[in-house]
């Protein structure tokens, strides 16, 4: 009988072996992250600064040489002849729903242009923050940056992604979603993404007349909390005709 089965017993499949194509959180291991580092150190300030919340520091992490340090993981992504002097800067994890990091976004602690750099390493991922965190099932709000998404309840960050291609590969309805622009009211750019965004079906965010703050994070230095923000949020989001009006209202 052994022999029997033995006779039907098949070739084991290999490609269950093989490599995937993404790369596990422990690829950061090589970095500190911004919990682990001294009470002074300058990136710990800066975080502290912006007034992050804890729970997020064990996220986010310091490359010291920012540059020659993704060339690690993208090779020659930066031509190493041409990197000059490499710079120092926050980085801040693109993480999926099953822990897998498939991009990051690297905040420059100063003036340094670009200030944010986004490296994608799965580029059939959407470029998007906070999927490890966000509830697909209830509504969600999108804003422009990781760190302003760090303060508004079940939130993600476009990080530099096509908004309804994200939307659309993450199972979501527009009616479900409200995009939460910075308060730009001078900026073309931003009023052509609103006007396009109230035309594709979402909520959308459109700030009181009076508000002084340009981003989130603003709002949150001057001491605003989540509960706040939530709240004007809220009592901030427009759909359809209703939004194309108060956009009329807002933009300068």
């Amino acid at each position: 009988m052994r022999h029997y089965l033995n006779s039907f017993r098949r070739e084991p499949d290999i490609s269950k072996f093989i490599t995937p194509k993404f790369i596990k959180y422990s690829a950061l291991a090589d970095l500190r992250k911004i919990s682990q580092l001294e009470l002074n150190h300058p990136a710990r300030r800066y975080v502290v600064g912006r007034k992050i919340p804890n729970r997020y520091h064990a996220k986010l992490f310091y490359a010291p040489k920012f540059k020659t340090w993704t060339n690690k993981l993208k090779p020659n992504k930066f031509d190493p002849e041409k990197i000059g002097k490499d710079e120092p800067r926050l980085l801040i994890p693109f993480v999926d729903q099953n822990g897998n990091l498939f991009g990051y976004q690297g905040r420059a602690f100063g003036d340094t242009e670009p200030r944010y750099i986004t490296i994608i390493l799965d580029e059939l991922k959407p470029r998007v923050y906070g999927l490890d965190a966000v509830d697909l099932k209830k509504h969600v709000n999108i804003v422009e940056g990781p760190i302003d998404s760090m303060f508004v309840t079940n939130c993600l960050a476009m990080g530099g992604s096509h908004l309804d291609k994200t939307v659309s590969s993450l199972g979501l309805q527009p009616q479900n979603v409200t995009i939460i622009y910075d308060n730009e009211p001078r900026n073309k750019e931003i009023v052509a993404a609103i006007e396009k965004a109230i035309n594709n079906g979402y909520n959308v965010c459109i700030w009181p007349d009076n508000h002084e703050y340009k981003d989130i994070n603003d709002m949150i230095k001057d001491g605003y909390t989540t509960d706040m923000i939530d709240t004007m949020i809220k009592n901030s989001t427009y759909r359809d005709l209703l939004a194309k009006m108060r956009l009329q209202q807002w933009k300068k």
